[in-house]
């Protein structure tokens, strides 16, 4: 079956736009899996990294072959951390007003596979982490589109890497060394009704201890948190979602869950013949945020989910108890913030996989922004050390205006970046303008989702936690159990020599007698 994928309006507008102010622009496109083989756009954000190098940008004579696909590569990880875990890069898309850019038959289609299999191979080599924000298997198949300004033509077409071709020369069963991935035929259409969306809310509630088996005396902190990651993707995977504090089946579709809950309580309601009294847990209303419930932080008439995570215990199938030893303990303390936005025809079990997912990237997100302002990565195992990662903050995608959309019915879409203690908003407004190609006003940005992390939990602790010395300077590096066996030790060495003193004055006494 051939894949489609639906754009709005506003893109061809913004297409457009690309091609009239810069004469060829190019950029990622941020979209969501609607069904198995449809996909709905989300965003379009045009590459800027180049700009600042350009004298003349109304004059520029660039072709597909003349793409950084540093810069877009760098674009494409980038973004994918901004998006919720329903959301995703899926593609790449050129603009110009050359007619031949939207030509199968052109040497630019012919740079067109090139280009997406150098970029492909650039995410994987910069990124450890890239393909594991997801708790199912990371996408292969990706969108390529091209717009003519000249003719106003659109060459859409499905990228696969990673898939066999009629080829016969293959690198580890990766790609073909030959033609480095296929392109297939797919269906596009622009549609003008925008896009419906319905949020998805969930605070996931972090406690968990993680053993270190590096015996040596410095460990590498970022190798540790890749355990963590890890060990919670594993976690994640064996959880189970509740929407609405409830058990829903994974094969429904979310609107006609929404649809059933509606009726359900419209129907409480009319045979109900007493006031109604307050709901328990699993009677809870669909829009659990009402008018007044609402903050700045909140999404109204969201759908609250839960996520649970399995015992330790069920996770083995071993009935023995095992006893094993370790050199150091790390402790995941904390409330993540999840925010997700789905089609209605998603199953449910799509949904609850999106929940997991944002979690995951969540996590992985903040675990690589602060490495990556780590300026040594090695602790001794004798310290406490606490790390703060940063913590996470949302904005809303401009309204339609300037070729942009805000293409929900529901709730605005929004993205998400990460701010560390003391940063402003102004690094969000500009993080947002340089990879997504939009402007926010700082005021917009929601601040108050996640809170800061209170110190005093972290400094009673014990010695299993680690300590931060780069934002909190340590107050001893040494462990109190071994500053009380030292002071003993020094006590006793004092009282045996003020003994041996004792002594010898005692006999030289006797003798001058």
């Amino acid at each position: 079956m051939i894949r489609t994928v639906l754009l709005h309006k506003a893109d061809e507008l913004y297409l457009a736009k690309c091609a009239q102010e810069h004469k060829f622009s190019y950029g990622i496109i941020v979209g969501h899996q609607a069904e198995l083989n449809k996909s709905v756009v989300v965003h379009m954000a045009r590459n800027n990294e180049e700009d600042a190098d350009l004298e003349d940008l109304s004059d520029v004579r660039l072709t597909i072959s003349d793409i950084n696909s540093q810069a877009l590569a760098s674009q494409w990880l980038s973004a994918s951390k901004m998006c919720p875990g329903s959301f995703d890069v899926i593609g790449i898309f050129i603009s110009s007003v050359r007619p031949d850019v939207a030509s199968e038959d052109s040497a630019e289609f012919k740079n067109a596979k090139k280009l997406f299999s150098d970029v492909y191979d650039t995410l994987l080599k910069s990124s450890k982490t890239f393909g594991v924000y997801t708790t199912d298997v990371a996408q292969t198949d990706f969108v390529f589109l091209a717009y003519s300004l000249a003719n106003k033509k659109v060459l859409c077409k499905n990228y696969s890497y990673g898939k066999h071709c009629k080829k016969t020369y293959f690198t580890a069963n990766i790609k073909c060394i030959i033609c480095g991935g296929i392109f297939t035929d797919m269906e596009h259409r622009f549609v003008e009704k925008p896009f419906e969306w319905i949020p998805l809310e969930c605070n996931f509630d972090m406690d968990d201890v993680i053993p270190i088996n590096d015996p040596a005396r410095r460990i590498n902190i970022e190798e540790q948190f890749q355990n963590i990651i890890v060990a919670m993707r594993s976690n994640l995977m064996a959880s189970e979602v509740f929407l609405q504090n409830e058990m829903v089946e994974d094969t429904i579709e979310l609107q006609a869950y929404i649809k059933k809950k509606k009726t359900k309580e419209e129907k409480e309601k009319n045979t109900s013949t007493a006031p109604r009294e307050s709901t328990t847990a699993d009677q809870a209303p669909l829009e659990l945020l009402g008018n007044n419930q609402s903050s700045n932080s909140q999404i109204n008439g969201a759908i609250r989910a839960s996520i649970v995570l399995p015992l330790k215990c069920h996770l083995n199938n071993d009935t023995e108890i095992k006893v094993r030893e370790f050199n150091g303990s790390m402790r995941m303390s904390g409330i993540l913030s999840t925010r997700i936005y789905c089609n209605p025809r998603n199953s449910i079990a799509d949904v609850k996989r999106f929940l997991r997912d944002d979690v995951l990237r969540s996590l992985v997100t903040r675990i690589q922004v602060y490495c990556d302002g780590l300026t040594d990565p090695h602790v001794t195992n004798e310290a406490i050390y606490i790390s703060e990662p940063p913590r996470r903050v949302y904005f809303t995608l401009p309204s339609d205006s300037d070729g942009k959309k805000a293409n929900s019915v529901h709730s605005p879409v929004q993205f998400s970046e990460y701010l560390f203690r003391g940063e402003a908003p102004t690094v969000v407004v500009a993080q947002a303008k340089q990879i997504l190609d939009i402007e926010l006003d700082p005021e917009t940005i929601v601040l108050d989702a996640e809170g800061l992390p209170d110190d005093a939990n972290f400094l009673s602790a014990g010695s299993g936690v680690l300590r931060d010395i780069e934002t909190q300077g340590m107050p001893s590096s040494m462990p109190k159990r071994e500053l009380s066996r030292s002071l003993y030790m020094l006590g006793i060495s004092v009282a045996l020599l003020v003994l041996l003193v004792s002594v010898a004055l005692h006999f030289a006494l006797n003798g001058q007698q």
